[in-house]
């Protein structure tokens, strides 16, 4: 399907930094309509905080393929707090949880630009941070425009309560860095800086109330590039995003089987509510 491709700025939630944009909309024609003229994939890059930009081609390409399949997509950077510092273990968890709330603080400047210039609905796309940052702008911020997520390999950190916003989660069952399930960020000791406590997309998969979970088994944190490749993911991304306009229920767990073994010695720990 033919797109087309612009380039804008926003203001960062700060109100001073410029920030990127690229949006990527699919053209319509009767032959290959667009899913909804109403609703956009706002894409979140990974980097750990610290880099990555929404110019990288790996990004580029996954954008470019959910608009040719028929989706409007904008592609975002946001402030990178721990640029030069890393978020390993010797980052405390404050500074941790400083810089995905400013990502998602940006995310959410972004989303309600989308909605009040255009008119979208908006779903959530992020790989690895930008995952992170897309699952803390929806489900611990509460953004009302968000009609949806879609996480690679990303984590968030306990809540009370879930808001019932549909989630499509692709993570890796041997991921040491974001754990699959319930545990501490890149397993960090607990008397660590940086040992911040994290429900990845299996733990999700049990708290929240509609998920469709994508679990690899054996595979590590480098399913996060591998997915932006993968034409059964963007597929995947585009029937959730129908699916959801639709009204349907989101549900289920698709098992892809890996050739490795898992050598991370934490267990796999489920939601623990």
């Amino acid at each position: 399907m033919p797109t087309s491709h612009k380039s804008f700025e926003f203001i960062a939630a700060d109100g001073i930094t410029a920030l990127g944009l690229d949006l990527y909309q699919a053209a319509n024609h009767e032959s290959n309509p667009v899913v909804s003229p109403q609703a956009i994939v706002l894409f979140v890059h990974g980097g750990g905080f610290s880099s990555g930009s929404r110019n990288h081609p790996l990004n580029v390409l996954f954008c470019q393929r959910l608009a040719e399949s028929g989706l409007h997509v904008a592609c975002i950077d946001y402030r990178l707090l721990q640029k030069g510092k890393g978020f390993h273990c010797d980052v405390t968890t404050s500074q941790k949880r400083e810089a995905i709330s400013a990502a998602a603080q940006d995310i959410k400047c972004a989303a309600s630009l989308l909605h009040s210039e255009f008119g979208y609905d908006v779903f959530l796309a992020g790989s690895s941070a930008g995952a992170h940052a897309a699952l803390h702008a929806a489900y611990h911020q509460t953004t009302p425009e968000i009609r949806g997520v879609i996480s690679m390999c990303g984590a968030m950190e306990p809540l009370a309560d879930y808001p019932n916003v549909p989630l499509l989660a692709f993570h890796g069952t041997c991921d040491a860095l974001v754990p699959y399930g319930e545990g501490m960020h890149h397993y960090c000791a607990r008397n660590q800086p940086g040992a911040l406590l994290l429900q990845g997309s299996g733990a999700l998969a049990d708290c929240l109330p509609q998920v469709e979970l994508h679990s690899y088994l054996y595979a590590n944190h480098d399913l996060a590039n591998a997915l932006l490749i993968d034409q059964d993911c963007a597929a995947a991304c585009v029937n959730f995003v129908q699916r959801v306009l639709n009204g349907q229920k989101i549900s289920g767990t698709f098992l892809f089987e890996g050739s490795d073994t898992c050598k991370l010695v934490a267990p796999y720990l489920p939601c623990q509510q």
